[in-house]
């Protein structure tokens, strides 16, 4: 047995206590509470002291690309969302097998010493299967599927129903299925990857009204998109665009359900705000590659007052500083008036139900998986926390100065800053 000790402890996001601790037996974890109280369970084999830090849930990134974690500082901020594909497509055109791993295996790096222990990653090439396969995190690898022609669709379908079964999962690896977006996925091709999905039992991501572009090209036909998807050889003959939005198109093939996780959800209404909560999907909100695009005020607020389950997402290094969650958390703790306790439970069992491993992590409870990380304080701020709340622990999580120092994914320690 292994326990884990700090100044403060997060169990769930509504519960801080001062001097706690961790119990870990194998895999899981076996009781949480009081140092002093914990202490004296028999059979501890080690004691691992994070001192002045924060012991939480691991924390779920539920939304990113690993495989593009080599073009970190390569790709430049732009509103223009075309032209940003555009420069993934040139920086990668001449990777090979090599330069993909390479970056999968940087990107999952990164996050473990970030205190993230789940992700949810979309695996474009196919390469994430086998090198996360490697890692010590725990996470959900999506199958990423594109096809706006319509003929082309059976093909897809056989070859992905043959594809998935060779995929050797595992109690860390989970597969997903990730039809990409309503303006590069054909109807037909989207009822079919969800009917497979739901035979299958495999969770639903896609990225959605993730730009007025999108919504443009959906419901007139008309933008940037069609010049781009035709440069690019994916727009079909005499394609006639759907004239709704891409939320209520999604909603009308069945796609949206409680299974789904809805990447991004920029521009919405009030009406398929109310939408998504009926249906019981989750949304991924990437507060920081929104930055980066230059979008307007996400509807995070809107979505969290409906009553959606948002978790947080990171998406990748062409369109973020960093793969941590915590500095997403930071950053929205600057800039909106969100409680921690909300902040929490978006990186955390939010997180957790959005990828479906609510009855697993997210929470350090008895049973739970042993999936932990610790946030070292900054020692100017160290003062003892008050009665109210805990305020000043939240405030020192969230401050700059705060950083990841102790990562544990099913019992076993993956970053400890102090070895």
């Amino acid at each position: 047995m292994i326990i884990i000790r700090a100044k403060y402890l997060i169990s769930t996001p509504g519960s801080c206590i001062e001097n706690g601790a961790v119990a870990v037996t194998g895999a899981k974890i076996h009781r949480v509470g009081l140092w002093c109280e914990m202490s004296a369970i028999p059979g501890v084999e080690k004691v691992i002291d994070l001192g002045n830090a924060v012991i939480m849930p691991g924390l779920i990134n539920t939304h990113t690309h690993l495989d593009l974690s080599n073009l970190h500082n390569r790709i430049k901020p732009t509103s223009n969302f075309t032209h940003w594909v555009f420069q993934v497509i040139g920086a990668r055109m001449r990777w090979n097998d090599e330069d993909y791993v390479s970056s999968i295996e940087k990107g999952a790096k990164l996050s473990i010493e970030s205190g993230v222990t789940t992700v949810a990653d979309i695996s474009n090439t196919g390469h994430a299967f086998s090198v996360l396969k490697k890692s010590p995190l725990r996470k959900v690898v999506y199958k990423e599927i594109i096809g706006l022609k319509s003929e082309q669709a059976a093909d897809i379908m056989k070859k992905l129903k043959e594809e998935i079964p060779q995929i050797k999962t595992d109690e860390l690896l989970s597969v997903g299925l990730s039809p990409h977006a309503p303006y590069s996925v054909s109807r037909e091709l989207y009822q079919a990857v969800c009917g497979f999905a739901g035979e299958s039992r495999l969770p639903v991501c896609t990225h959605l009204a993730e730009t007025l572009d999108e919504i443009e090209f959906l419901t007139k036909g008309t933008g940037i998109f069609p010049a781009f998807l035709r440069q690019i050889r994916a727009l079909p003959e005499g394609w006639k665009p759907p004239e709704t939005t891409p939320i209520r198109y999604l909603n009308e093939m069945g796609v949206i359900n409680n299974r789904t996780l809805l990447i991004h959800c920029n521009y919405v209404s009030d009406e398929e705000i109310a939408l998504i909560q009926s249906s019981g999907a989750s949304v991924a909100f990437c507060p920081r590659s929104h930055r980066f695009f230059g979008h307007t005020n996400h509807p995070v607020h809107r979505f969290l007052d409906a009553g959606v389950n948002v978790g947080i997402g990171t998406d990748s290094l062409a369109s973020n500083d960093s793969l941590s969650v915590l500095d997403e958390l930071k950053y929205l703790s600057a800039i909106h008036t969100i409680s921690p306790q909300t902040l929490i439970s978006m990186a955390t069992v939010n997180g957790a139900k959005a990828i479906g491993l609510e009855s697993q992590v997210g929470q350090l409870r008895e049973g739970f998986e042993a999936d932990i990380c610790g946030v070292g304080l900054p020692e100017q701020l160290a003062e003892a926390s008050t009665a109210s709340g805990n305020e000043p622990v939240y405030q020192r999580l969230f401050s700059p100065a705060s950083k990841n120092i102790f990562t544990m994914v099913a019992g076993i320690v993956c970053y400890n800053a102090a070895t």
